[in-house]
């Protein structure tokens, strides 16, 4: 029962976004107004709308595991939807070297792989390898955790978290093969201990000799 005509009247309550308890708490007897009535429904069937939407989404498959090859770049690597693909030429003026980037966002996940070209580098790859992950971290502003071994194939690697203000932690892997750099980075919002996180870095592999 409405305790005051003013302070609960329907009117008021729709204004208040309570449309739904307007219709629950009408007196016996009366009509609500054509308008609220109208209001009320319209919220209704976008409810139920939202729910049924969010129930589709919740049956909905995950895409599968798909490989992506780049025999140019010398590797191949698994996304769950088609990546986008940045590949930036050197600069003329060499102050830039060429790079390639694939990238995959998808349900909070953000999966990449960046490959720097060090053919025109004078380091060794052991130096390259060495360097990498203070280099990284510093170009992006983020900070390094533990560094630990990382393996694909016969060719190690290192993996580590990096930590970046206001972002979740991402687990990155790092490789240096026939004068390239390899970077894998993983950022997921459940953290990066998600299990697609070690999906997508697992799936990561060196094509030729």
């Amino acid at each position: 029962v409405l305790a005051t005509k003013q302070a609960h009247h329907p009117a008021r309550r729709l204004a208040a976004g309570g449309a739904t308890l307007v219709l629950l708490r009408w007196l016996p007897g009366q009509t609500p107004p054509a308008g609220v009535a109208g209001a009320a429904m319209r919220i209704f069937r976008t409810v139920v709308l939202t729910v049924a939407m969010s129930a589709a989404w919740a049956c909905t498959p995950v895409p599968p595991l798909k490989e992506y090859a780049y025999p140019s770049w010398g590797f191949a690597v698994s996304f769950r939807g088609p990546p986008k693909v940045t590949d930036s030429p050197a600069a003329s003026d060499g102050s830039t070297v060429h790079t390639l980037m694939v990238e995959s966002s998808l349900a909070g996940r953000d999966d990449l792989v960046n490959v720097i070209d060090g053919s025109g580098s004078t380091k060794s790859e052991d130096q390259a390898l060495s360097d990498a992950p203070a280099t990284l971290a510093s170009a992006i502003g983020g900070t390094l955790g533990p560094i630990t071994y990382a393996a694909t194939g016969k060719t190690i690697g290192r993996e580590f978290l990096l930590t970046r203000q206001g972002r979740p932690p991402a687990r990155v892997r790092i490789f240096v093969a026939n004068k390239h750099l390899y970077e894998l980075i993983a950022e997921s919002t459940l953290g990066p201990d998600d299990p697609e996180t070690a999906n997508f870095l697992g799936s990561f592999r060196l094509l030729g000799p």
